[in-house]
């Protein structure tokens, strides 16, 4: 029938409500079929996380070939019977090529992880991530995310070379004594009468406190728990004379000059460019105070540790009781209960120290520059934010990661006995350190 027809038979206002009907009709099918139908959940309940960044965070990072980590988050714990249930694709948006990998993946806790292997062949440009997960009730998860995998001509950011060598023997004001024995003595755990006994309580807390360093920077620590027997940062901690090439100083020892509770101060270094900077000097005040650490003299545990050897405490300095020569002699079944005192005070005080000392290698390794990830890893620009981790929108993070401004940590979380344990680098942080981000195009 010919439009002339139809317009001659139905009136232009019965049209419209003839139209308007069908419309409705139509919208009504459409609802129907949806809320009847089969649904979707792209909530976020199955997210995709790289370096265990949320897809916010992440969605600017530049990628290596390898070596990065892809998690799943599901919605539900994954058994062998549900893995037949649970798809990774990853397709190549240059040239077109996809590979299923969930065979490759771990799974613990609800997430699924893997670190990229080399074999895998990725190729530079943009690569799209998607993920479904069907329940055991039916419903279906997806989700799905682009990310850009670079070349990586300018060897990594760290390299595999690089020595912080931390400096105990550092005398500043020329008195032929370490400051780091002086610091000693200030907190009770050391004596001057005693020089044989104080030498091995500063080697013991420098013991420890080195070993913390490598906890924070090796794969005991690391926060994207990859799942491989080990994951380290190819970074050397040698507290020795003779440390080698490529080296930065840091000393420990004594009090900053410019600021009275400063318990450390290295200069952020920029993509780690300057592989052989000291970190010593007193103009520009640099290194590491442990004499500042009175600055937490009201905190617990402080007061709980340090008290049996602080004279202002009620304490005897350690090698001004007459149980204390047992230590050098080896007979300690007499005094037990001071050297569990000692050997307390020994291990919380190296925690303490061996988590600035790892904060402060932070900074000399170039973390945390401002800016997003590709330019930045969401460092503050100024005052106590400067190099410190800060959220998207530029608030200080709620997450007690290790990187987080000095001055925010309380004594018990410094010393690892927090409600979140040791302190750690942000998955971010320590993926910059485990040479597995971008941070800038020439890199």
């Amino acid at each position: 029938m010919s439009r002339n027809g139809i317009q001659g038979q139905i009136s232009g206002p019965m049209l419209a409500v003839l139209i308007g009907a069908i419309g409705g009709l139509v919208l009504i099918t459409l609802v129907q079929f949806e809320l009847g139908g089969s649904k979707v959940d792209r909530s976020g309940r199955l997210a995709i996380l790289i370096n265990g960044l949320s897809q916010r965070i992440g969605r600017d990072v530049l990628l290596p070939n390898y070596g990065w980590v892809l998690q799943i988050r599901l919605p539900e714990p994954m058994d062998v019977e549900s893995r037949d249930r649970f798809t990774v694709m990853l397709r190549s948006e240059r040239t077109g090529a996809t590979i299923q990998i969930e065979d490759r993946f771990v799974y613990e806790n609800g997430i699924a992880t893997l670190v990229i292997p080399k074999s895998l062949g990725l190729s530079t440009g943009l690569l799209s991530v998607r993920a479904t997960f069907r329940d055991t009730t039916g419903k279906s998860f997806e989700n799905s995310r682009r990310i850009r995998i670079r070349s990586w001509f300018g060897g990594t950011p760290i390299g595999q070379r690089q020595v912080i060598h931390f400096e105990f023997e550092v005398d500043r004001d020329d008195d032929g004594i370490p400051e780091f024995l002086a610091d000693l003595e200030r907190f009770g755990l050391a004596s001057p009468d005693h020089p044989e006994l104080a030498r091995i309580i500063a080697s013991r807390i420098e013991a420890r406190a080195i070993r913390r360093v490598e906890q924070a920077y090796d794969a005991t620590h690391d926060p994207n728990q990859t799942g491989q027997p080990r994951d380290p940062v190819h970074v050397l901690f040698r507290p020795t004379s003779d440390p080698g090439t490529y080296t930065t100083r840091i000393c420990v020892g004594g009090s900053d000059p410019t600021h009275s509770d400063s318990v450390g101060h290295v200069r952020f270094d920029l993509r780690n460019e300057d592989k052989t900077s000291d970190e010593c000097g007193d103009e520009p005040a640099a290194g590491i105070f442990p004499a500042e650490l009175e600055i937490y003299r009201d905190a617990p545990l402080y007061r709980d540790v340090l008290g049996p050897f602080l004279e202002s405490l009620g304490g005897t300095p350690i090698g001004e009781h007459p149980d204390d020569r047992a230590l050098i002699s080896g007979d300690i079944a007499r005094e037990a209960g001071r050297r569990a005192d000692i050997d307390r005070a020994i291990a919380v005080f190296g925690d303490v120290l061996g988590s600035i000392m790892a904060h402060e290698a932070g900074h000399a390794l170039g973390l945390v520059p401002e800016g997003r990830p590709g330019v930045g890893l969401f460092g503050g620009s100024e005052g106590d934010l400067y190099a410190h981790n800060l959220l998207v929108f530029g608030d200080p993070p709620e997450n007690r990661w290790l990187m987080n401004p000095g001055r925010s940590f309380t004594f018990e979380e410094l010393a690892g006995e927090g409600k979140n344990g040791p302190l750690r680098f942000r998955p971010l942080n320590y993926a910059y350190l485990r040479d597995r981000v971008v941070v800038s195009d020439e890199r």
